[in-house]
């Protein structure tokens, strides 16, 4: 009959020892910040359309001294011939004034001299930073399209690597589509779909696909702000126990260039943020 009774006594215990740790675990989820995974979302996004408008141009284009010179930063540019290999060198700028906010280089390697459909592109990241924004590993692009006025891009990638300031890291692996509107040789507008996966700042599992696709217009190209002015995305987080959290963000512009991303957190909350 004892043995029976302190049985009695351990079954409740035992079973708010479980539920005590079952609450552990939710508390956990819930005390992640969801204003950080915005944050990130927000900044793997900006950093990945920082360049994308580079491949859309032919090898042949960055002979042209009028085309390089408008690059930002001011960077020195080594072309190879034999290879198809563009090296933009933002370590030794091309004039006085050169780049504060970029570091290292990048390397375009194409497999013609022009653009062509099934044609592909390599862009290869040495050391490369852009505010504060280190990116490792390589992007891959082919063209899956081409007219007189349009450009289609097929981009994959699956190690990817960006470091904020503060070393944290987000890996990604890219499946998107970039397509450009050309017009007298020049890239007028960008459109970009398509969806990422990866491992984000705290480890957990990221997944991200454009709902809309992002459109980057040509009063942001002439000024070289690669902003989106229309677009929709989201972006999944999963954490402990398979718990999924989801975000959205929106691009939106008054005129010009003169962007907005809205970012709609999961808990209510709704965050604002301008280039």
């Amino acid at each position: 009959m004892k043995i029976t009774h302190k049985m009695k006594q351990c079954t409740p215990l035992v079973l708010l020892i479980f539920l005590f740790s079952c609450n552990l675990d939710t508390n956990k989820d819930l005390q992640i910040d969801q204003s950080f995974e915005g944050e990130e979302a927000y900044w793997v996004s900006k950093t990945l359309d920082e360049h994308i408008y580079l491949p859309f141009y032919d090898f042949s284009v960055y002979a042209n001294v009028a085309f390089t010179d408008s690059l930002p930063g001011c960077p020195t540019i080594s072309i190879d011939s034999e290879q198809y290999i563009v090296t933009i060198d933002y370590d030794t700028p091309n004039c006085e004034d050169g780049s504060t906010d970029r570091q290292g280089k990048l390397q375009i390697q194409y497999s013609s001299i022009s653009n062509n459909i099934n044609s592909t592109i390599k862009i290869t990241y040495d050391g490369y930073q852009t505010s504060n924004t280190t990116i490792e590993g390589f992007r891959f692009f082919q063209v899956t399209n081409k007219t007189a006025s349009e450009l289609l891009l097929q981009e994959n990638a699956d190690s990817l690597l960006l470091i904020d300031e503060n070393e944290s890291s987000t890996k990604l692996v890219l499946d998107l589509v970039h397509g450009g509107k050309i017009r007298n040789n020049s890239l007028t507008e960008l459109n970009i779909s398509g969806s990422l996966t990866g491992r984000n700042w705290g480890g957990n599992q990221i997944e991200a696909t454009i709902l809309k696709p992002k459109i980057i217009n040509q009063a942001c190209i002439s000024q070289l702000g690669f902003y989106a002015v229309s677009g929709e995305e989201r972006w999944t987080f999963t954490r402990s126990e398979n718990t999924q959290v989801t975000h959205q963000l929106n691009y939106s512009n008054t005129e010009g260039c003169e962007t907005t991303t809205t970012i709609k957190l999961a808990e209510g909350v709704t965050m604002i943020k301008q280039p």
